[in-house]
């Protein structure tokens, strides 16, 4: 029995944002290949592309390739496309979709038809679709014969243009049915798309086919389409940006193109690239192993927030605004003065200052395999390379070989030279002399040269580590100033048989690999390895404030892992960018882990911590007088030392925390009513049955939280006017902060993300409500003294007694306790 189903792709190429997007490659396939793999998922008596004439000739051979007919209509009136194909045919049902949306719900397609045909059984329908869906993944069912007749009646462009339209914007004569569609075909996310309408839809596409892999030509499923939409890959997919401008050097862009090979990320190449042999390296990598749909000419817009890896050498203004978007932005070997714009900067060769960088690294400069056994002396140099990344912008390579070939007439040297300028190449050289485009593989095949005359870069610490001998030439007066910092031989103005040989004359230290490279590690992490586990790093806005500014917070601290900034609206120092990840406050973080900190678990050391509360209590009752019928709620209440301490004192106590284990405890143990909730999201009136306490508490809390904002506002809205706010945190102003600002954030616990300081905390609670009635510096330690240290005095000396007492009296403690009282 047939079906009397028909499945129309409705497709044209003349997309103006993005044209012929149908065609374009997707993974193996094209597009439009893609979706008509979906929809043949759909059974239905026949299958049709409906296009333009002019888009027939080039999409015809794709339909037939999978299965479709294709059929050609009227350009604009796609209403009339749709009808006049319908009136060739006996179809009752038309399932109709679009050939931008390559990954459809088929199997929601197919629960669609069944669903519009099972309702035409009991009633009329003449439209129906699932509502709720991800924005490309849904198709459109009607009955053919109402279409047919709503083609006769309408004449408004957009029902023409649309289709559906001209059913479900006329509900007054035809039966139009929007369901909800079932929670299986929903995405976690908001707004996401899986269409193909802009360039950016198009590398997000990419991005879900690189998650995904290759289906053996099947259509993926929603649940895998799902998935790869929710994944950091696709919603934040990884950009390199070399440096392609003429003088600059090949080293960047052979160095991202091998990452973009290793890790199959995007490489932007400008089409106004003007670094010379830029189209000859990139179609190299594309044979070797670069997808060809990784090399992209645009970066995406606003509604594609991608990972940014620059390899620039300097990074330009107009660079900075085109990364405005960006998930996080990652630099490598990065010296312009927009450093504090990235995220993350990683230094693989060596600087000339020192500069606040996140990680330097030059074991990430690739080794050669092949190295010399022995080094051959100046006076027996047989061959000599002289290599100046083929561009040679300063114009050093013919004198270089004039300066090589009278020093050593007997050589034979090799000269790479690949710049455009002919008309410098005066010189022939003679029969001992070899001009190259390049040397293939250059880092395996240096080792075989006795002399290498290079600038500072790669060449030359691969050189080095091969066992070459190195002069470096001036391309630069920066280049000068590093080969004299690392002890490289170096001629430094003029390249003439003078200066060459004065170089030759300079002892050039063993370069001390081990040293240098970090060879002694036991499990050396290489770049490409190390540039994904950064990818997946959060950048993170200033939790006081939340938003994001035009001109980058300060970078205070930098170190392998985070980044720390200074809010230029509140002031607050916080972590702008981590690589850490999370961490789950499960029953270890109090036992296991906070043993191997403090020594006991956190039950062994209840006590104490209840004497801490005591205390803490009796400055509270001194900012409020008596406690009876006085309330108070414990935020992070952990296992309750601080409510049992309350709950002594006679406060009606309440306590949340997100671990259930500590929750049970306080309920069961210390009977204290306890709710297990994020803070704060707790609705305190279902839990407590109160919506607001005269005592709202948090002792080392609210470092915790990314969104503080939120927090305090909902800490203003639980205390009562004229109640305590009272909490405790790390100082930024301890003697830690103080003595050695980087070592602090480094050790700061990696789930911190503020760190508040004394001088600053009135000026940002004040914003919420709150007025500082009483600080106090805790946490003395005479033992982090910088001259304690030194002189290695002990507990209970006159030198351990004394600046214990100026730690106390001059607030170097490296935590506080705050005390504020609500007064708006």
């Amino acid at each position: 029995m047939k079906s009397k189903r028909v499945v129309i792709v409705q497709c044209r190429l003349s997309s103006t944002r993005l044209p012929e997007k149908a065609l374009l490659k997707l993974g193996e396939k094209s597009v439009l290949a893609w979706t008509l793999r979906a929809m043949h998922k759909v059974p239905a008596e026949h299958y049709f592309v409906a296009t333009d004439m002019d888009s027939f000739e080039k999409l015809a051979p794709v339909c037939h390739e999978n299965g479709f007919e294709c059929y050609a209509g009227s350009l604009d009136n796609v209403l009339n496309r749709f009808t006049s194909l319908l009136q060739t045919l006996d179809s009752k049902t038309v399932i109709r979709a679009t050939a931008d949306n390559p990954f459809l719900f088929y199997e929601a397609a197919i629960e669609s038809v069944e669903e519009f045909e099972k309702i035409n059984k009991t009633q009329k329908c003449d439209y129906f679709t699932f509502k709720g869906l991800p924005h490309g993944s849904g198709i459109e069912v009607f009955s053919a014969q109402s279409l047919i007749q709503a083609a006769k009646e309408t004449s408004d462009p957009y029902d023409l243009e649309h289709v559906g339209p001209a059913l479900y914007n006329h509900q007054e004569k035809y039966k139009c049915i929007f369901e909800d569609a079932p929670r299986r075909y929903k995405a976690k996310i908001c707004n996401c798309r899986t269409t193909i309408d802009t360039y950016s839809d198009y590398l997000r596409a990419i991005s879900i086919v690189k998650y995904l892999g290759l289906n053996n030509d099947e259509p993926y499923t929603c649940q895998q389409i799902l998935e790869a939409a929710d994944s950091s890959c696709v919603k934040h997919p990884v950009i390199l940006v070399p440096s392609v401008i003429k003088g600059r050097g090949t080293g960047h862009l052979r160095r991202c193109l091998s990452i973009a090979r290793e890790n199959n990320y995007f490489i932007y190449i400008p089409q106004d690239a003007s670094l010379e042999g830029t189209v000859k390296l990139v179609s190299d990598a594309i044979s070797n192993g670069v997808d060809e749909t990784n090399v992209i000419d645009k970066l995406p817009d606003e509604t594609l927030s991608p990972v940014i890896i620059t390899d620039t050498f300097e990074l330009t203004k107009n660079q900075i605004e085109s990364f405005s978007n960006c998930n996080s932005l990652i630099s490598i070997d990065e010296g312009s003065d927009y450093s504090d714009y990235c995220d993350y900067l990683l230094d693989i060769i060596p600087s000339i200052k020192k500069r606040i960088v996140n990680k330097i690294e030059p074991d990430f400069i690739t080794k050669p395999l092949n190295v010399r056994e022995n080094q051959n002396g100046k006076n027996n140099y047989e061959k000599i390379l002289v290599c100046l990344g083929g561009e040679d912008p300063a114009k050093l390579t013919i004198p270089a070989v004039k300066a090589v070939s009278s020093c050593y007439p007997e050589a034979m040297i090799t000269a790479v030279y690949n710049n455009s300028d002919k008309s410098y190449v005066s010189y022939s050289g003679g029969e001992k002399i070899e001009f190259v485009e390049e040397i293939e593989n250059l880092r395996e095949k240096v080792f075989e040269y006795d002399l290498v005359l290079t600038h500072y870069g790669l060449t030359a610490f691969e050189a080095m580590y091969a066992g070459c001998s190195v002069i470096l030439l001036p391309t630069s007066k920066l280049h000068v100033e590093l080969a004299k910092k690392y002890s490289f031989p170096f001629i430094e103005k003029s390249v003439n048989e003078d200066s060459l040989k004065k170089a030759l004359d300079f002892e050039q230290k063993e370069f001390d690999k081990k040293s240098f490279f970090n060879e002694n590690k036991e499990n050396p992490v290489i770049l490409e390895e190390f540039l994904k586990t950064l990818t997946k790093g959060e950048k993170i806005l200033c939790p006081v404030c939340g938003k994001k500014q035009n001109f980058p917070d300060e970078v205070i601290s930098r170190n392998e892992t985070r980044t720390y900034r200074r809010c230029q609206n509140c002031g607050i120092a916080y972590m702008s960018f981590s690589i850490d990840g999370g961490r789950d406050y499960h029953k270890a973080y109090f036992f296991e882990e906070y043993k191997n900190q403090y020594g006991k678990t956190y039950k062994e050391d209840f006590e104490s911590i209840k004497a801490q509360g005591k205390r803490r209590l009796s400055v509270i009752k001194n900012l409020k007088g008596d406690f009876s019928d006085k309330t108070l709620l414990d935020i992070g209440c952990a296992y309750g030392p601080f409510l049992s301490a309350a709950n002594d004192s006679g406060l009606s106590c309440f306590g949340t925390d997100i671990s259930s284990d500590a929750v049970d405890y306080v309920q069961n143990e210390l009977k204290i009513p306890a709710a297990c909730s994020t803070f704060p999201d707790i609705n305190t009136m279902e839990e407590f049955g109160l919506e607001q306490f005269d005592f709202v508490s948090m002792w080392y809390v609210i470092e915790h939280f990314k969104n503080l904002e939120e927090v305090l506002n909902k800490v203003y809205s639980l205390v009562k006017l004229d109640g305590i706010f009272a909490f405790s945190t790390p100082s930024g102003e301890g003697i830690s902060a103080k003595s050695d600002k980087d070592a602090f954030y480094k050790n700061s616990p990696a789930d911190h993300y503020t760190i508040w300081e004394p001088s600053r905390a009135e000026a940002i609670l004040k914003k919420f409500g709150f007025r500082i009635e009483k600080i106090i510096s805790t946490g003395h330690h005479p033992e982090r003294f910088p001259y304690i240290q030194k002189c290695g005095a002990k507990p209970g000396s006159l030198k351990w007694i004394m600046t214990e007492k100026k730690s106390r009296l001059l607030k170097l403690g490296d935590t506080m306790e705050i005390y504020c009282r609500k007064v708006l």
